[in-house]
């Protein structure tokens, strides 16, 4: 998938005011064992949400995001050794996937104290090893572990009966962290800014488009 296909141009919020000012980034995994990180500070008490789309899909503005992609897995780290889990959200928060009616989207809203933080994304079943980034994922040497001897680069955990292959797109927001830094991967994902009013370009980290 090349960088022009990852990005959404010219994403137009909605009056939902959860998202009415957010970090949206895509991007997709070559291997399930993969995970993306991204660093955030925050100088107060914040509320902080996050949401994945890309598994069951979704909508930002007039802009539609397949669904598709992997179950997805996701941790917050701060620079303490504390480690806080972000669970999938109810179908009333995510949308459910059209093939195996799951919900297995992130929707994660909470009080995050003042700090440094790491937010991993990951694919279902991967988690960390330790309370730190640096102690690794246990699945880090492990590609094909969704599959199972099933053939293909990724497959559905949460749909076991029919082990539905999936694909390695992500799509993510973010609000109330501020400037996200994506860190980078052999696959990098390409960042959109989005911000009420504006109908603003598209940034990725290594390119600016312009309409």
């Amino acid at each position: 998938m090349n960088l022009i296909n990852r990005i959404m141009l010219l994403i137009a919020l909605t009056a939902t005011p959860c998202f009415s000012s957010a970090l949206v980034l895509t991007g997709i995994f070559s291997q399930d064992n993969q995970v993306q990180l991204f660093t955030f500070n925050i100088s107060s008490i914040s509320t902080v949400t996050v949401k994945t789309y890309s598994y069951g899909g979704g909508q930002v503005g007039p802009n539609v995001i397949p669904s598709g992609g992997f179950s997805p897995s996701a941790f917050f780290f701060d620079n303490v050794g504390n480690v806080i889990t972000a669970n999938s959200g109810s179908c009333s928060q995510v949308q459910p996937d059209s093939v195996t009616g799951n919900c297995d989207d992130i929707f994660f809203q909470n009080s995050l104290d003042p700090g440094s933080y790491t937010f991993a994304l990951a694919v279902d079943d991967n988690r960390p090893l330790g309370n730190f980034v640096s102690d690794g994922f246990f699945d880090d040497s492990n590609p094909g572990f969704t599959c199972a001897g099933a053939g293909g680069a990724f497959c559905d955990l949460t749909d076991s009966v029919n082990n539905t292959p999936r694909t390695g797109a992500w799509a993510i927001s973010f609000l109330g962290t501020g400037f996200v830094n994506e860190v980078e991967t052999p696959e990098p994902g390409s960042l959109i800014l989005l911000s009420a009013g504006f109908g603003l370009i598209a940034l990725s980290r290594r390119r600016l488009l312009k309409q």
